[in-house]
């Protein structure tokens, strides 16, 4: 199971760097996914909600007109940990 700790500066950026699309917005990491149609993006979001629940790691999302957006923070520990990139590899799996 993935730590609820705290990353580095230097962790993060080199977790994002292995995962397109994400970007790091203050102590969160965040991605917007764009898909053919209103219900991809909703079939998008149940997978999601199935992969955090699975993980114990649960993230903020933001439903549009094909247009899902995925924010991403382990407020536990108050910013980034190795559960956000892990469940962000998960989510571009999905997608």
């Amino acid at each position: 199971m993935a730590s609820d700790a705290r990353l580095s500066d230097e962790a993060i950026a080199a977790g994002l760097a292995g995962l397109e699309g994400w970007s790091r917005e203050g102590d969160a990491i965040a991605k917007a996914y764009t898909f053919p149609a209103y219900m991809d993006g909703i079939t998008f979001v149940n997978g999601a909600a199935e992969a955090a629940e699975a993980a114990d790691h649960h993230p903020d999302m933001a439903v549009g007109y094909k247009r899902v957006t995925v924010t991403l923070s382990t407020h536990s520990s108050g910013g980034i940990s190795q559960k956000d990139l892990d469940l962000a590899a998960a989510l571009n799996g999905l997608a």
